[in-house]
């Protein structure tokens, strides 16, 4: 659920899922394109022509296949920058903290925060900053780095979805897109500049960014481009029920982008985004308290991610675009591991329209090599790289008329196929290569603009990383638990027969949108194989990453919501999910499941003061660790948060969640987020 900004006011759409569906029927009318945006336009009216005042069509990008999310064969939540979640946020944890479902495991330091979705860990859910792969695979360190004062729009997408993304997308993908110039100036306007000041309790934390921004011209020869400079400083973080994670940390942040429009329907753009933190923390982030094990060390992150785009949108339903990119990570602590990436893709969508068939295609291949190169006395991060080659085709097919117009309603087709394929190697020369197909079907049926029924099947897969592949180097050091027990040290062993996680999916939802009231509901099961463990033999002193499970998970999410049209001020929300897991051959519950939870929500916006007031609630159902076999507590949270803009150069968002300050623990284990008050306000002129 989100809020979107219209020319109206406030109004609630609920997000509901990408569309797999671009084309309508002939009589329908076809999304446009500006040929300026990566963001595409929609018309305002369903396929009957009747308009809905309550909830306007929203587009979403984040899943290749750019369109009206009211017709999408699966479940997404897309996160605005308007959204005080997403404005008052200063780490990670607390952009996503509202979505149903997601949970960013650790105890709050940037360094140590990983995602979790549907069942499936950090390596089984894929993440993009304006299209670039994280997925630097470090020990206990995290695999996102960036600062959300740059950050424009977060979609999140669940799901099956390596037919389009490959590898890692087996619970879903996470796409992030950085601001732009056309993000923040006002029609009319051509250069501006903006100083916003940001602020957290819990993490006694107080930040600042400076925003330069501007455009020239308007068709062949514009011209556009950002540049946004960020500080902050934070000390320790308090976790829920008072608890405080030690940490000292400076976070410095950059972010450069451009286009220009050269030629009738083309496009360069190049972007530069840079992160840069330094800290006094656990040697083990994701830990509170650091001890003897684990003591507190200096530790700088960089992380640098570089694309140079050209964009050709020959009409309006159709483009092709082509990126360079550079994706640099580097942590020194007390050594050094680097991992560099470097890729080409191409990705292009196509509409044609065949009389009474209407059929999009989406396409695209991938280059990429990705280097690691650790030093220092760096453990557990071999020397090694990958090289991974993919192709992929999604073609969706549409016909029929509306029930209202004499047919039996409009029938999508949903096929797709993508192939992976890589080729791993480390120092020693030892080597590794897979090649995967990921195909998917799926059926939507719309017998109304009002309704969407869909169900389907795809297949997904991850890869291992290199470290399970190749990691040599000593694990943990000995110890003696007593006069006659003693453990030596242990030492991984490699393991490049490592064979790919895979998994099976079917899911099948529906959608309604009519009126004051908007639903939609999936439900799905997934049966995964060769789950990679990590397998440790104490007395023999190795550990080893070794393909030991079959899993069983299934679930289901939805989303509700309802702005009533006798009362325009007010809106509210309800979603819904749960997963569930069991190992498939020793029936016994698996670890990261989510528990039956509730995101409930409601806005007053108050439009003469350009005031809105709102309150979001996150319930659960006591649920089980598997991890030690204990069960922890249900829990329900509560936030308040404000959205004022009471001139159009200045603009205020607050927060204040886990108002009661409730001890409260994630899936994982790990004590979630304490009370604490964001504050963010921006002064644009």
């Amino acid at each position: 659920m989100k809020l979107v900004s219209t020319g109206a006011g406030w109004l609630p759409v609920l997000l509901l899922a990408p569309t797999l569906a671009l084309a309508d029927s002939a009589d329908s009318p076809k999304p446009t394109r500006s040929p300026l945006s990566a963001q595409p336009l929609v018309s305002p009216t369903g396929g009957s022509g009747a308009v809905h005042p309550a909830f306007d069509p929203m587009v979403v990008t984040g899943t290749r296949l750019p369109g009206d999310v009211h017709r999408a064969p699966m479940i997404i939540d897309v996160i605005e920058r308007d959204d005080p979640a997403l404005s008052t946020a200063t780490r990670w944890e607390d952009v996503i903290a509202q979505q149903p479902g997601v949970h960013v495991a650790g105890s709050g330091r940037r360094n140590g925060q990983f995602l979790t979705m549907r069942g499936f860990d950090e390596n089984g859910v894929q993440i993009r900053l304006d299209g670039v792969r994280q997925d630097i695979d470090t020990g206990h360190i995290g695999n996102v780095f960036l600062d959300p004062g740059l950050i424009q729009q977060v979609q999140i997408a669940r799901g099956s979805l390596s037919s389009l993304y490959g590898g890692n997308a087996m619970g879903g993908v996470v796409s992030v897109t950085t601001v732009d110039a056309e993000d923040l100036l006002a029609p009319g306007e051509d250069s501006g500049a903006r100083l916003s000041v940001s602020g957290a309790t819990a993490a006694h934390e107080l930040g600042s960014q400076v925003t330069l921004f501007g455009r020239q011209g308007s068709g062949t020869g514009a011209r556009q481009g950002l540049v946004a400079i960020g500080y902050s400083d934070s000390g320790d973080i308090r976790r829920a029920g008072g608890q405080q994670a030690e940490e000292d940390a400076d976070l410095t942040s950059l972010l450069a982008k451009g286009s220009w429009q050269f030629a009738d329907h083309q496009e360069l753009s190049a972007s530069w985004q840079h992160y840069d933190e330094d800290s006094r923390q656990p040697s083990n982030p994701q830990v509170i308290d650091p001890d003897p094990s684990n003591p507190l060390i200096d530790r700088e992150v960089t992380s640098d991610n570089a694309q140079l785009a050209h964009r050709w949108t020959p009409s309006e339903t159709s483009f092709l675009e082509t990126r360079l990119s550079l994706s640099r990570q580097d942590i020194d602590d007390e050594s050094d591991r680097t991992l560099e990436r470097y890729g080409i893709q191409s990705d292009g969508v196509h509409h044609l329209s065949h009389g009474w068939l209407d059929q999009t295609l989406a396409f695209g291949i991938e280059f990429e090599r990705a280097e690691q190169d650790p030093s220092g006395g760096a453990t557990g991060f071999p020397d090694a790289d990958i090289d991974t080659s993919s192709v992929y085709l999604d073609d969706t097919l549409t016909v029929g008329r509306y029930l209202h117009d004499g047919g039996i309603g409009q029938f999508d087709l949903g096929l797709g196929l993508r192939y992976d394929s890589y080729d791993a190697e480390d120092n020693a020369g030892r080597d590794s290569d897979e090649d995967e197909l990921s195909p998917k079907v799926r059926l939507s049926w719309r017998p109304t603009d009002a309704w969407v029924i869909y169900t389907g099947y795809a297949e997904a897969f991850r890869a291992p990383t290199l470290n399970e592949l190749y990691a040599n180097d000593r694990h943990f050091a000995g110890f003696c638990g007593g006069p006659f027990f003693c453990v030596p040290d242990n030492f991984w062993i490699p393991n490049p027969d490592l064979d790919p996680e895979t998994s099976d999916t079917w899911e099948t939802g529906f959608g309604w949108q009519q009126g004051d009231w908007s639903v939609r509901g999936s439900y799905f099961d997934i049966k995964a194989d060769d789950f990679i463990d990590t397998s440790v033999d104490l007395f023999a002193g190795t550990t080893q990453a070794v393909n030991v499970s079959r899993a069983h998970l299934w679930g289901y999410d939805l989303r509700l919501g309802y702005q009533p049209s006798a009362l325009p001020p007010l809106d509210t929300f309800v979603s819904v999910s749960r997963v569930s897991g069991k190992d498939r051959d020793s029936g016994e519950d698996l670890e990261r499941q989510t528990p039956l939870e509730a995101t409930l929500g409601a806005d007053w916006h108050f439009s003469d003061a350009d005031l809105t007031v709102g309150w979001r609630g996150r319930f659960a159902r006591d649920f089980d660790d598997t991890g030690d076999g204990s069960r922890l507590p249900g829990y329900g949270l509560n936030d308040l948060q404000l959205a004022w803009q009471p001139s159009h150069a200045i603009s205020t968002s607050l927060r204040l969640a886990n108002v009661a300050d409730q001890q409260w623990y994630r899936p994982d284990g790990s004590l979630g987020d304490g009370r604490s008050l964001l504050a963010n306000i921006s002064y644009q002129w």
